[in-house]
């Protein structure tokens, strides 16, 4: 080694010991060996570069953290939470559950607006969640009503469920979100009621939502909103799923169909302009949708399981 490289090494030593074993930070660091501290920053930088300092984290919940880094990356995600799978659908919604309270501590305060959708797996999350503490938070639905009798994945239940659970408030959507034709839908968007809940949820800076495949044993058919017909038809025109009933292909852009003019939901700009959006799904049939989600900036907070994160990648 020559000398000169073994200088920068000793300093580089120095420093990286100084800063990760005897916990000093960089400005007592630089007073101490007569630099500056943008040495000091560079420096570390630089000791890693070097591999003079390699870093393992050792903890148990850091089962993951690869392959959530991996998805944040790939996607430009703000943020990948992945539970082990299971065979039992219960344990991978309680571990979500799990998760998700842990989201809401850190970006919730008191007086915030959470925006909620519906489905299947929000109906559970919502069941099996265990507040960190309680925030004095409004829920307000980001859609209509969805759901009949022994269906129950109502947004209004959903919004309702996490609202009490957490101590806060929840507001409902006193509306379908499928409505019988455009007029109908143009008369429900002019109530009073219904105008003031978009009004609140067009303001939220963090939504919670679920996110449906067109398969026939989707969520959405069992609902009784829409028929296999329906949903043939929106898989002849590329549609991959929807986000919050805003139907979109795999590369997340909406596409126009029939359906539209009749649905009450947020649309997607904006949703869009929502701080945290955080999307909750898992299973092989919700790829494709995932992926759509994602590349569209639909959702950039992922909540889901190992072997769909697996699959996510693969495809990507």
């Amino acid at each position: 080694m020559a000398k000169e490289d073994f200088t920068e090494y000793k300093l580089l030593s120095k420093i990286a010991r100084l800063y990760y074993i005897d916990d000093l930070n960089q400005q007592k660091i630089a007073e101490k060996l007569n630099i500056s501290r943008t040495k000091v920053s560079r420096s570390i930088s630089r000791a890693k570069q070097l591999n003079i300092v390699s870093i393992n984290i050792n903890s148990p919940a850091d089962e993951f953290t690869e392959l959530e880094s991996t998805l944040e990356k790939v996607f430009d995600l703000k943020e990948c939470l992945i539970v082990p799978w299971s065979e039992n659908d219960t344990e991978i919604y309680r571990n979500m559950a799990v998760l998700v309270a842990g989201l809401f501590d850190r970006i919730l305060a008191d007086g915030d607006t959470l925006g909620v959708g519906w489905g299947a797996t929000l109906k559970n999350i919502s069941a099996y969640i265990e507040p960190l503490r309680k925030i004095n938070i409004q829920t307000v639905p980001l859609l209509g009503g969805l759901g009949r009798s022994g269906i129950e994945v109502n947004t209004n239940a959903v919004a309702s469920i996490i609202a009490e659970k957490y101590g806060g408030t929840s507001y409902a959507m006193h509306s379908p979100a499928v409505l019988d034709s455009r007029q109908a839908r143009r008369i429900m968007e002019k109530d009073s009621s219904v105008a003031e809940i978009f009004k609140m949820a067009a303001g939220i800076n963090t939504a919670l939502i679920g996110l449906s495949d067109i398969g026939q044993q989707s969520t959405m058919i069992k609902t009784g909103n829409f028929s296999i017909e329906d949903f043939k038809y929106l898989e002849s025109i590329g549609i991959a799923g929807d986000v919050n009933l805003i139907f979109i292909n795999e590369e997340g852009q909406p596409v126009a169909n029939d359906l539209d003019s009749r649905l009450l939901r947020l649309p997607a700009d904006k949703l869009k302009n929502v701080k945290n959006i955080i999307g909750a799904a898992y299973g092989a049939s919700k790829i494709k949708v995932l992926l759509g989600a994602m590349k569209g900036n639909l959702i950039n907070i992922l909540v889901t399981d190992e072997k769909t994160a697996g699959q996510l990648i693969k495809q990507a």
